[in-house]
């Protein structure tokens, strides 16, 4: 049987090969009328004379929106035109797009709606196209204008209806091939969606399966070619991205949700984003930040459904587009390039919880730990961490949250680009859990050194993760849990797993500077780092102390085992050059937190600093020019090697001076010194400055005066043995800062540097010689102080015991007969002459007896050069300032006039004959008034309340300590009270305690103040917790007279105000005589509280506010302590304590003498108390008067009191 052959419709044999489709180009004419254009595009079953029409139409549309669109009568044409084609019912047809009815029975363009759908029966693909084109550009130019927006929501309307829908819906699913066909359909419905700002949008997403049908494969139609893709010409995947970017734009947020839903098309948005025009990723990186990422309204769901890990995947892609890279030299049009676009978007979809990604973490705590819960305080003793089975489990992988954060950031290259390196750590930063898990799951890459490009990268991308801040709380939410965070987790935080001690150690010894300056910087913000983590497991918080100082020490172990070790370091510093200051600069840096934060592992290696700072002094010292940035890079190295050298007790300051005149031969100090007057103008150089305070305090070479005044002062009364301690007195040495003595020794050195440079350039072998020899025998010249004092006692007479001189100036007057009898140290002379005198005048103001200075250089005058007596003649001078190193107020006050804190012979004598109190000093006067304070913080009291019964809370202190934590200067521990406040009041609500109604009140109201003061930003005021644990005591009670006036307080509001004592005019009010008795009782009670909760300035604020026809508070308390002829001993010294305790409060003294003239008062209490023959009370009066004297600001009550005060004192 033979083969049979094709045989067509009509019986003629059929062609073997598909016939060849050739695309004629249309016709076209010009169109003139709106009678010509109807009959253009009327009805016709004729393909060649519709596409004619449709064509016409087009070119007719393309000078409207182009250069002629100014033309009026085209314009009338097109308005013919349409106005001859409405419908009649469009007329009277309602504009509301819910309008189905209208919708369905009114039709725009009929001809060309008509020739659309006989283009589909025919298969005509050149109709099918042909007429999406002429409707979007209609749709385009009929929304430029409002007088044509009705006709353009009726075409829009028609589009919709269910003939028309069918045809978009066959448009739409073309074959991919018939790109011609599917992208003028997109671009319509573009025009469709955004018409009228949108007024179609949601009837158009209604009919989704027709509209948005076959979306996801146009969006995978790209553009075909090695050509770039003509923006005149775009490809279907340009106008479906195009139009998805309309949709989301003009949709409402629950249309927006299920769009975004859609994952096939989620998926195609961003599978081929890198392969598009920069104008397209551009529209998309933007539509996609502005109505998804930053839409309030819509769903996090929604977001994330879209913000895939993929999706982050492919948009990071865009950090490597080149596409735009002829767009980079032309800056006219304003465009960003596209990874910039990109990058922001990251940022902000990463990093900002309301985008969708980013999920709420605990920090260094796991997914699946409960850091609360609830272990055996046996266990815990017993086994330590041990007892926590979580502790030791997270050393290969961590469980996270942010999951699809957790698989996007391993395919990033940080190491390539600086800015996913910045989006890297900007994760990091915001999901703190992420920063152990990615280093445990990416083991790729190692930190071997390597002087390549990418070890480059890796390294600074390490130095950003380590030098990132440590979550406060460790990351978890409400303060400090109760149990520390897995060590292994802390650690990976502060040195990522790739930086381990074996690729540290080679680093730090490369031959490379780069790569050993990258190692030291990561080592220095580590340790940093690891200082801050060690605190925060130390913090007086915790309520389990020994679990978290366990994990702190493991945390060091830990440490101590990745990190190089310290001979590695000393090393690596050693081996510097020295003209790289900022490498130098970190080594020392590096060094000096060892000492500091590992002073375990500095001290195991053997490192005399000693050879580095002389070193680095010298630098310091060299007269050449120098770049000033690399002298404050100096004297940071400098500044870290004092540090070095004050932990370290074998540093020789003052070895190697020889006497000659080589800068190189000064001693350290002496050179340390020449630093710190040579230094320029603006440079910090207060550490530099302690650490010269602190070698002169520990060599003697000068003396500290108020030291000197507080030994007199104890030797006058007998008693002053814990007078250094008392933790009152506003007169304190300045002992950390630096010593009088030096003050003046460097003012004096700058003085006369500015004045005569040469002069000054002369004495610093004289000087480093006194300075060397004053620091090996310091006692030496203190005798011979004292012996200068004998003399002149002798000579003189009256009392010289407080003499008080620097031995740096009896070593100088030592050694100047040997400068002296040389010939050649003439200038050096000269020189002297000028300094010497300057040098005591200044001592003289900085507090030291200037009779004994000036007898000191009268001895010196018989050695210096003054042949015409000038120096002699003008002796020591008086009144100097200190202009570059400015004294404190009350040194520079000391230093001008003695202290009437020490009553001369003189004084003495002027006293009246009836003034017999006796004298107290500090210390009886502390024991006779000084109470302890009932505020004082016992963080215990966080733990053991939970254990008491509700008796024992109240009767036994534990809810009064546990309400005084409230007060509390550390904020965890005032929102950790504040938690176990309520906690208590619940229980004490549900118990069965007579007063549990009254308690709970108290401790509810109590909270709600503390809530309404804020105390995250500082603690309660004093006065109200000192009220609540006075008012609990009353309550305890029922039969206190104070029970019904707490009880009506507590009635009043739900809040107390900070700004008022509570009860003072109800108690300061009543009528001593109706019931002594009570009112008594009131008044102490009230006394009490008073004197508990003056602690602050902000409290004694409270005490001298004037109120309204009652006058201030403490003004009405002295009142009643002063007039009341009744009042119980107990009571006096009852306000008499609170005028003490005023004392100790900044500002007190003076605000108690200035406002309330305590002196005249206690000067009457003194006087009344002696006529009763009450010897001790009046003693306690007068002691109390000249403490207000020592404690106030003296220049202020002078003036205030024009010298009177001055003079009584």
């Amino acid at each position: 049987m033979g083969k049979r052959l094709a045989r067509g419709p009509d019986g003629a044999p059929a062609p073997r090969k598909r016939q060849k489709v050739v695309h004629e180009a249309p016709t076209s004419e010009d169109v003139h009328t709106s009678r010509q254009l109807q009959q253009l595009l009327a009805f016709t079953q004729d393909p060649a004379r519709a596409r004619h029409g449709l064509q016409s139409f087009k070119l007719f549309l393309d000078e409207l929106l182009g250069s002629n669109a100014a033309d009026a009568e085209r314009h009338r044409i097109l308005r013919d035109y349409l106005q001859a084609t409405r419908p009649a019912a469009a007329a009277a047809a309602n504009d509301d797009d819910d309008n189905d009815n209208d919708a369905t029975n009114t039709v725009f363009l009929p001809d060309v709606m008509q020739t659309w759908s006989y283009g589909a029966q025919t298969n005509n693909d050149n109709l099918m196209s042909a007429v999406p084109v002429v409707l979007a550009l209609l749709l385009k130019l009929l929304g430029r204008s409002l007088d044509t927006v009705a006709v353009g929501l009726g075409i829009c309307r028609t589009l919709l209806q269910k003939r028309q829908q069918d045809l978009i819906a066959r448009n739409l699913s073309a074959d991919k091939g018939k790109s011609f066909i599917i992208a003028p359909t997109l671009r319509m419905l573009r025009e469709v969606v955004g018409f009228d700002g949108g007024a179609v949008a949601r009837p158009l997403f209604r009919a989704r399966m027709s509209t948005l049908k076959s979306l996801a494969r146009n969006m995978g139609i790209v553009h075909m070619g090695d050509d770039a893709e003509d923006p005149k010409r775009p490809s279907t995947r340009t106008h479906a991205v195009l139009f998805f970017l309309s949709c989301l734009r003009f949709l409402h947020p629950e249309a927006k949700k299920e769009l975004l839903s859609q994952r096939d098309i989620v998926a195609a948005l961003t599978r081929d984003v890198k392969q598009d025009p920069p104008y397209l990723v551009r529209e998309l990186l933007d539509g996609l930040r502005t109505h998804v990422l930053l839409d309030d309204k819509l769903p996090r769901e929604a977001k994330t459904g879209l913000l895939t890990a993929s999706t982050l995947t492919r948009l990071a892609a865009l950090y490597q587009y080149r596409l735009d890279a002829a767009e980079e030299g032309n800056d006219d049009d304003g465009t960003r390039p596209v990874a910039d676009m990109a990058h922001e978007f990251l940022m902000a979809a990463c990093t900002n919880p309301s985008c969708g990604v980013l999920r709420q973490d605990s920090g260094f705590y796991p997914r699946e730990v409960d850091p609360n819960a609830l272990i055996p305080p046996a266990e815990l003793d017993d086994l330590g961490l041990e007892a926590v089975v979580w502790m030791n489990k997270y050393k290969q992988e961590v469980p996270v949250r942010n999951y699809t954060l957790a698989n996007f950031l391993p395919n990033l290259r940080p190491w390539s680009s600086v800015n996913q390196s910045e989006l890297i750590t900007a994760v990091f930063r915001v999901a703190p859990e992420l920063v152990a898990h990615y280093f445990l799951a990416n083991k790729s890459f190692t930190f071997e050194p390597k002087l390549t490009a990418t070890w480059i990268g890796y390294a600074a991308f390490v130095f950003k993760t380590a030098a990132l801040p440590l979550p406060e709380c460790f990351g978890h939410h409400g303060g400090y849990p109760q149990l520390p965070p897995p060590t292994s987790i802390v650690i990976d935080n502060i040195l990522p797993p790739p930086v381990n001690q074996k690729a540290l150690s080679r680093s730090l010894a490369s031959p490379s500077n780069l790569i050993a300056f990258f190692a030291t910087r990561i080592m220095v913000v580590a340790i940093e780092k690891l200082d801050a983590a060690v605190k925060m497991h130390l913090d007086p918080s915790h309520a389990n102390q020994t679990v978290w100082a366990e994990a702190a020490r493991r945390l060091v172990d830990a440490f101590c085992q990745r990190s190089p070790g310290i001979q590695d370091m000393i090393n690596a510093y050693r081996a510097i050059p020295e003209g790289d200051v900022l490498h130098r600069e970190a080594a020392s840096r590096l060094l000096r937190l060892c000492y500091e934060v590992l002073p375990q592992v500095a001290l195991m290696a053997k490192f005399d600093v000693s050879p580095f700072l002389e070193t680095s002094l010298a630098r310091l010292s060299r007269a050449e020019a120098q770049d000033p940035r690399d002298f404050v890079m100096g004297l940071h190295e400098l500044k870290n090697l004092l540090a070095m050298a004050g932990y370290s007790p074998g540093m020789r300051w003052f070895s190697g001076a020889a006497g000659g005149s080589d800068p190189q031969s000064l001693s350290p100090f002496t050179r340390l010194l020449k630093v710190c007057v040579e230094a320029p103008e603006g440079v910090e150089l207060s550490t530099m400055r302690e650490v010269l305070g602190f070698v002169a305090a520990e060599q003697q070479l000068v003396v500290d005066t108020t030291a000197a005044a507080a030994a007199a002062a104890a030797a006058a009364a007998a008693a002053a043995a814990d007078n250094n301690n008392n933790n009152n007195n506003n007169n304190k040495p300045h002992k950390k800062k630096m010593h009088r003595g030096l003050f003046a020794l460097l003012e004096a050195l700058q003085v006369l540097r500015r004045s005569h440079p040469d002069s000054a350039a002369q004495i610093w072998p004289f000087l480093d010689n006194c300075l060397t020899r004053c620091a090996n025998a310091p006692v030496k010249y203190v005798e011979r102080m004292h012996e200068l004092a004998r003399e002149a006692l002798e000579a003189r007479g009256g009392d010289r015991s407080d003499a008080v001189a620097s031995p740096l100036a009896l070593a100088m007057l030592e050694q100047l007969p040997f400068a002296a009898a040389r010939d050649k140290e003439q200038p050096v002379l000269k020189a002297l002459g000028r300094f010497l005198p300057l040098f005591l005048g200044l001592s003289a103001t900085a507090g030291e007896s200037r009779w004994l200075l000036e007898l000191v250089f009268s001895k010196m005058l018989a050695h210096l050069a003054d042949s015409k007596g000038r120096l002699a003649k003008a002796g020591v001078p008086g009144g100097l300032k200190f202009e570059f190193h400015p004294l404190p107020l009350e040194i520079a006050a000391e230093g001008q006039k003695s202290s009437p804190a020490i009553a001369s012979p003189e004084q003495k004598e002027a006293r009246p004959a009836g003034d017999s109190a006796p004298l107290l000093d500090a210390s009886a006067l502390e024991q006779a008034l000084d109470v302890p304070d009932a505020l004082a913080v016992d963080h215990s009291a966080l733990v053991k309340w939970a254990s008491k019964t509700v008796d024992e809370l109240i009767d036994e202190g534990y809810l009064v300590s546990l309400m005084s934590l409230l007060a509390s200067e550390h904020a965890s521990i005032r929102k950790e009270s504040l938690v176990n406040v309520l906690k208590a009041a619940a229980r004490i609500q549900q118990s069965e305690h007579d007063e549990r109604e009254q308690v709970w009140l108290l401790l509810s109201e109590l909270a709600e103040t503390a809530r309404e003061v804020n105390i995250d930003a500082g603690p309660l005021p004093s006065h109200l917790v000192a009220f609540a644990c006075h008012a609990l005591q009353v309550l305890r009670d029922p039969l206190s007279p104070l029970y019904a006036k707490v009880n009506t307080f507590l009635t009043r509001g739900p809040m107390w105000s900070p700004t008022r004592l509570p009860l003072v005019d109800e108690v300061l009010g009543e009528d001593p005589g109706t019931a002594p008795d009570a009112y008594y009782a009131q008044l102490a009670w009230l006394l009490g509280y008073l004197l508990d909760g003056l602690r602050t300035p902000r409290d004694l604020e409270l005490l001298h506010r004037k109120r309204a026809a009652k006058g201030p508070v403490l003004e009405r308390v002295l009142a009643v302590g002063g007039g009341n002829p009744f009042l119980r001993q107990t009571l006096r010294a009852q306000v008499l304590r609170l005028v003490y305790r005023a004392t100790k409060v900044e500002g007190g003294s003076t605000t108690l003498t200035t406002r309330f003239g305590i002196a005249n008062w206690l000067e009457e209490r003194r006087a009344a108390c002696e006529a009763k023959g009450d010897t001790d009370e009046a003693a306690v009066c007068e002691g109390l008067k000249r403490r207000v004297w020592e404690t106030c600001e003296r220049e202020r009550v002078q003036g205030w009191s024009r010298g009177g005060l001055a003079l009584e004192a």
